[in-house]
């Protein structure tokens, strides 16, 4: 890809960034030491293996940079942080969802409209945004956050099977597995932010108001390269003296 087909960061776009490289970090120093404290101490909830998963998903923004060679637009990476203090920190490495009874529904609705925003972001990355109809692409930005939201539970699942923790409740007695009750409140939790998200995209295309949509849209579709060097700035200043200069003589 050329440079030509990159924006420049703003000032206040690289300060955001540094905002949200600096919470991930934070959050993942911190489920490093939950670890290690879970491991050599007490672990009466089996918090150990959800204080691993922070650390799997806390890398995940890293690794689509270093492969696509492009920085993920900020309302991106603080969806990526959200996620970690909300659904992983608070509620599983330090017990929340135990503690607070309605934590749980709260976590997994926000999280339905905002994995489901996630996948708008897929679509605007792609040449298809254009040619497909808004009914489609609102189906499989519901559909990508269902998805999300099934690898989830399927890692709690494996989780509490293999490494003997309580991440869907407790066992039931005489079964080594728990009750599908809580699994089936969070898919249906997150059925319904997803589906919120879904409106709220249709609302906006069929009144042909921006609703935050369009703006979503357009930060989604530009590009920052991952390492914005001198190169870049000139191509780009040459550029911009280059139609200054047809313009002129226009």
């Amino acid at each position: 890809m050329k440079d030509k087909n990159f924006a420049l960061s703003t000032k206040g776009e690289k300060i955001f960034r540094y905002i949200n490289i600096a919470l991930d970090a934070a959050i993942m120093l911190t489920a490093i030491g939950l670890a290690i404290a879970y491991k050599l101490g007490e672990d009466p909830n089996g918090r150990f293996a959800a204080s691993l998963g922070l650390l799997i998903v806390g890398v995940i923004p890293f690794l689509y940079e270093l492969i696509f060679r492009t920085k993920l637009p900020n309302s991106v990476f603080l969806i990526f942080n959200l996620y970690f203090i909300l659904a992983g920190l608070w509620g599983s490495a330090l017990s929340g969802y135990l503690t607070f009874a309605w934590l749980d529904i709260v976590v997994h609705f926000v999280m339905g409209y905002l994995m489901a925003m996630l996948g708008l972001f897929i679509i605007c990355r792609t040449s298809h945004q254009t040619k497909m109809h808004f009914l489609l692409i609102a189906l499989f930005c519901l559909a990508f956050s269902l998805l999300i939201e099934c690898a989830w539970e399927i890692y709690e699942w494996v989780a509490s099977i293999v490494a003997n923790t309580r991440l869907q409740g407790e066992f039931v007695e005489g079964f080594s597995a728990p009750l599908v009750t809580d699994t089936m409140e969070d898919i249906c939790c997150n059925f319904g932010g997803a589906a919120l998200f879904a409106l709220h995209y249709l609302i906006s295309k069929w009144t042909r108001k921006n609703l935050f949509i369009s703006s979503m849209e357009k930060e989604f579709s530009v590009k920052h390269k991952l390492f914005e060097n001198s190169k870049l700035r000139k191509n780009k200043q040459a550029e911009k003296d280059e139609n200054l200069t047809e313009n002129n003589e226009k």
